[in-house]
């Protein structure tokens, strides 16, 4: 989980990083979601500063099936992740925050990560495949 928020958070503070850095860390629906954010994100010229921290991560389910990749019955993990970006903010070009006053600072996310490569990459194949926010009370600091 460190890994998709560091690459999440480099790729949106660095417009020279390559979109395609989310490849590392995403896929699916998760993937083509974050690299649509980053491309409105750079077209309107925004920046992020800070990083995502997470703050507790507790996963919900763990499902290895692997019996048809092609429709999607992979190996999965349910992951639900509390995240604090009490110190990120997006800046548009002039160097004003465009974060509205209202953005709640912590959250819980319920992450579906997935490993598409099972079968010749058990270890390191693992990637964010979707997520939905949470409503509940934010985690503690």
């Amino acid at each position: 989980m460190t890994a998709y928020y560091a690459t999440v958070d480099k790729v949106r503070q660095d417009a020279d990083s390559p979109a395609t850095d989310l490849d590392a860390v995403a896929i699916s629906t998760q993937l083509s979601a974050q690299k649509h954010l980053l491309d409105s994100q750079r077209s309107a010229g925004n920046r992020q500063t800070g990083n995502t921290e997470v703050v507790e991560a507790n996963v919900q389910s763990v499902t290895l099936d692997n019996s048809d990749p092609k429709a999607g019955h992979v190996p999965t993990v349910t992951i639900d992740v509390c995240w604090d970006v009490s110190d990120v903010d997006v800046l548009d070009p002039t160097g004003q925050s465009v974060v509205t006053p209202e953005r709640a600072d912590r959250g819980w996310t319920r992450l579906i990560v997935a490993n598409y490569s099972w079968t010749s990459d058990p270890d390191s194949g693992w990637r964010v495949a979707g997520g939905k926010d949470l409503e509940k009370s934010p985690c503690a600091g």
